[in-house]
């Protein structure tokens, strides 16, 4: 077993009553990191979390931030995995380093080490060239299916 990286961080992916806990370096892109999720789930042989089947593409996995980080019973709201892209007003200059599409690293995306981070499953559509050319108002949202843990202390009171 190789040795953890001191410098990795320790985020928790939460999806139902699942949590798995994957140590990356912030340097790691959001693609990468999908990807590594999807190797933990199949690696401990996990075909489907609370009736979602586990794809078998890494691009069909979607990442949710906290609204609020300190409740988050407070919802979770979709993390752009994508670097958005210029306006032609800043526009970088000819001959400029351009980054590649989907660069986005866990610490540009203002990710912190020990943060829970949702995940869901999205369905392939057929029409997906569809979807690129429509604003994206996220009506169609399914949620995020997270359940936070608590301690109930009606549960423990004796009559």
């Amino acid at each position: 077993m190789s040795q953890p990286d001191p410098l990795s961080w320790t985020l928790l992916f939460k999806k139902h009553k699942t949590t798995v806990l994957l140590m990356l370096p912030p340097s790691e892109t959001i693609a990468t990191t999908k990807d590594m999720l999807l190797k933990a789930l199949k690696s401990r042989e996990i075909r489907e979390i609370n009736g979602d089947s586990v794809p078998e593409d890494p691009s069909q996995i979607e990442f949710g931030v906290a609204v609020d980080k300190n409740d988050l019973e407070k919802g979770w709201t979709r993390l752009e995995a994508e670097v958005p892209a210029f306006d032609d007003d800043n526009a970088p200059k000819r001959g400029a380093a351009k980054k590649g599409a989907g660069t986005l690293t866990l610490q540009a995306a203002e990710i912190k080490n020990g943060q829970p981070i949702a995940f869901r499953f999205r369905k392939p559509s057929e029409d997906s060239e569809k979807d690129e050319d429509m604003i994206d108002l996220e009506l169609d949202d399914p949620g995020w299916d997270v359940i936070v843990p608590s301690f109930d202390d009606e549960e423990e009171e004796v009559n």
